[in-house]
């Protein structure tokens, strides 16, 4: 059986690997475990019980008036003592975040093998977006999977001299998008209608 570690803490990484991590969690010949940073706390919780996705670890590195020298720093140190404790088979990291940064560095330094989800994007400029473009950029020499949304995120990457690996599979948001349909019509849409009453649904 093979060890899967998910490492996310921000909303948009949680969107988008929940149809993810359900489907390996969903699939028996996996062990998969989902840790978060709670790089955004509350952000995060409402995309967690709104797929129903509980986490194994919660290192919840957030402090008031954090810059990202501590940030950085505080989840590596938190994270390597998941890794040393429970070494997994692969751990993935979703996009350009600090938490997918050093979720792929700390990986490296235990020798684990990382899938790079929305691998690829680039923006040529290493201050816009500030810090995920130079946070993309450090992930992707390290990972050893590469999936790419787009074939011109491919083509960055070959451009880099990253060829082997690398899969182009689409952007995962969709397939959230998709799974939460599906999440609201199985649980009733009137809930859903009355809290969102102040929208025109017309």
């Amino acid at each position: 059986m093979k060890n899967i570690l998910f490492v996310f803490g921000t909303r948009p990484e949680a969107i988008k690997f929940a149809p993810l991590v359900k489907a390996f969690i969903a699939e028996h010949s996996f062990d998969a475990k989902v840790c978060i940073t709670s790089q955004h706390k509350e952000m995060l919780q409402q995309v967690m019980e709104f797929f129903a996705i509980e986490s194994d670890y919660d290192l919840e590195v957030m402090k008031p008036n954090q810059d990202l020298s501590s940030l950085t720093s505080t989840v590596l140190n938190a994270l390597s003592k998941i890794l040393a404790a429970n070494k997994p088979d692969l751990l993935f990291v979703q996009g350009d975040t600090t938490t997918a940064f050093i979720g792929a560095l700390t990986a490296f330094y235990y020798k684990v093998p990382v899938a790079h989800l929305e691998a690829g994007l680039r923006s040529f400029n290493k201050y816009s977006p500030f810090p995920e473009e130079i946070n993309r950029k450090l992930i992707s020499p390290i990972a050893d999977l590469h999936f790419a949304p787009t074939k011109s995120a491919a083509t960055h990457l070959e451009a880099e001299g990253i060829k082997e690996n690398v899969h182009v599979v689409g952007n995962t948001v969709i397939d959230a998008l998709l799974l939460g349909l599906k999440l609201i019509k199985e649980r009733g849409e009137e809930s859903y209608l009355q809290q969102f009453n102040f929208l025109d649904f017309e």
